[in-house]
């Protein structure tokens, strides 16, 4: 085998172009030089298990009170128990690329599975009924 053989193989390159608003080079740069699609992509493909630590990924920003948790809390609510809580879908697409991942990945679960997210879980009825408790989720009467 000569040494030229021994070299891996470049990647095929693309050149494209885009035109974004003056002052967004720096946001699409960071976005360009982070690994949240790899992380995505990663999540795209999980096993069983993967999906399991999706959920428990999911559960634990629902129990928090900032940036995605109420998207979080809404949709684990309502894949719990949807007569009681009803989930926004809209809301999904404020989330990052592996954010979004990752509450695909619990819907996954539960379809793969036929089981009920709160099964997964240690606790899981106490822990998703503290979840509609603490996001005030539960249907008011107006009567």
């Amino acid at each position: 085998m000569t040494k030229q053989n021994m070299l891996p193989a470049l990647p095929k390159m693309v050149t494209f172009s885009l035109t974004i608003e003056e002052g967004e080079q720096a946001k699409l740069m960071a976005f360009m030089s982070s690994d949240s699609w790899e992380r995505a992509e990663k999540a795209r493909h999980a096993t069983i298990q993967e999906c399991t630590n999706s959920l428990k990924h999911c559960v634990m920003w629902a129990q928090r009170d900032c940036g995605s948790s109420r998207v979080f809390a809404h949709f684990l609510a309502s894949l719990y128990n949807g007569y009681r809580v009803k989930a926004d879908v809209s809301d999904i697409g404020a989330l990052d690329p592996e954010n979004f991942e990752h509450l695909i990945n619990v819907l996954r679960l539960c379809y793969m599975t036929q089981r009920e997210p709160h099964t997964f879980v240690v606790n899981g009825s106490e822990v998703f009924e503290g979840v509609i408790s603490q996001w005030d989720m539960e249907k008011k009467c107006n009567g």
